[in-house]
């Protein structure tokens, strides 16, 4: 499982303004607008085209499925070909499941990002537990075939994201490529960390929960970063990382999640590609955070973490009906705007709110109130 090969890329990081860099993911307006903190002009494929990601994207278009959540395929490859042909790519989420479309994606491409090959290792748990076991990194227990009896285990879907993919056990049938996942009680974390192949640097640890739907308890609601951990715990973090990226050859931004329990902390996933933790952090850097990505997947990593200027947070804002966008006036703090008139399904996400203070309780205090403001809003804008 080693992929430390030096990424697939000639071209120096600033790019030339004639030839923008195209940016695939479900949504890729944060990683958008930190490129044009650079000057990096983007070319934006994903499942939304939100409003805010038009107005930083050189071009964008939507390229969703008609059923779900997830890229079309003839769209997204004709979409790239017709509109950044030469572009360097960089991606975020929504190709877990999908490394061969990711690879027909990076033909001919400069790749700024994970391989698709090192992305495939890391998602199979036939592989990346036992790599774990290797590396001295634990992890709560996993099977590739169900258990006896369901109680206490989570059922998993290696291809899948942002917590659509996880279900207790017994409450879904199995699929081909589910494995099962012993509960662990404790902190849901995360670590947000660029890797240059060789080593990590530890951006932040945040903290997550859910927002849970029918049929999907465990979808991912939003989180909270400059979360501090005890030193030991932080410090056996960093080691871990490093590890991991030596191991696997990481490059770029990434995020590994774990439960904290009272006396060590568990693996449960990592997320080979930006995760939706980086903008926590991204206003701390003058260049964004998508151009360190850039300079890591070509070796260059800072010698730390820039200093946190404030503690922020995110929070989905989910559709609780079908309908429509009423065109909701939406405030500063709301992001990943719907274009007027979009159908919206039961549980699909229609913006985030994001909010920041001088702490995590802080932070969090005004962010509910924001999100309790916005539902509020939708509910009299449907009404």
């Amino acid at each position: 499982m080693d992929s430390r090969s030096v990424p697939d890329v000639a071209s120096p990081v600033v790019t030339p303004p004639s030839v923008p860099l195209l940016i695939v993911a479900v949504t890729g307006r944060a990683l958008a607008a930190s490129a044009a903190k650079s000057g990096h002009r983007v070319v934006v494929l994903d499942l939304f085209a939100d409003r805010d990601t038009r107005a930083v994207a050189s071009a964008c278009r939507p390229v969703a499925s008609p059923h779900g959540l997830r890229f079309d395929q003839r769209a997204l490859l004709r979409a790239a070909t017709a509109m950044a042909p030469s572009a360097g790519l960089v991606y975020g989420s929504g190709f877990e499941g999908r490394t061969g479309l990711l690879a027909r994606l990076v033909r001919d491409r400069a790749l700024y990002g994970n391989r698709p090959e090192t992305v495939a290792a890391v998602r199979d748990p036939a592989r990346f537990f036992p790599l774990l076991d290797r590396l001295g990194l634990g992890h709560p227990e996993v099977r590739l075939t169900p258990p006896r009896a369901t109680a206490g285990w989570l059922v998993k879907r290696a291809g899948g994201a942002g917590g659509a993919q996880v279900a207790f056990a017994g409450a879904r049938p199995v699929r081909p490529g589910d494995y099962y996942q012993r509960l662990v009680t404790g902190p849901s974390l995360s670590a947000t960390f660029l890797g240059d192949g060789r080593r990590a640097c530890l951006l932040g640890i945040n903290r997550q929960w859910t927002a849970p739907r029918p049929g999907l308890p465990f979808l991912y609601g939003g989180a909270v970063g400059g979360i501090r951990l005890p030193f030991r715990i932080r410090r056996e973090i960093q080691a871990g990382l490093d590890t991991l990226v030596e191991a696997t050859g990481l490059v770029g931004l990434n995020g590994l999640d774990f439960i904290l329990g009272p006396r060590e902390w568990l693996v449960l996933e990592l997320n080979p590609r930006p995760t939706a933790t980086f903008e926590l952090y991204d206003p701390d850097y003058p260049r964004g955070l998508f151009d360190r990505h850039l300079r890591a997947c070509l070796g260059e990593l800072p010698s730390r973490a820039a200093r946190p200027r404030a503690v922020r947070a995110h929070a989905v804002v989910h559709a609780t009906a079908a309908g429509r966008d009423a065109g909701v006036e939406f405030p500063a703090w709301c992001r990943d705007l719907p274009m007027p008139g979009t159908s919206l399904r039961p549980g699909d996400p229609i913006c985030t709110v994001h909010a920041s203070g001088a702490n995590v309780e802080r932070a969090l205090v005004l962010l509910r109130r924001r999100h309790l403001a916005i539902g509020q809003a939708l509910s009299a804008a449907a009404a």
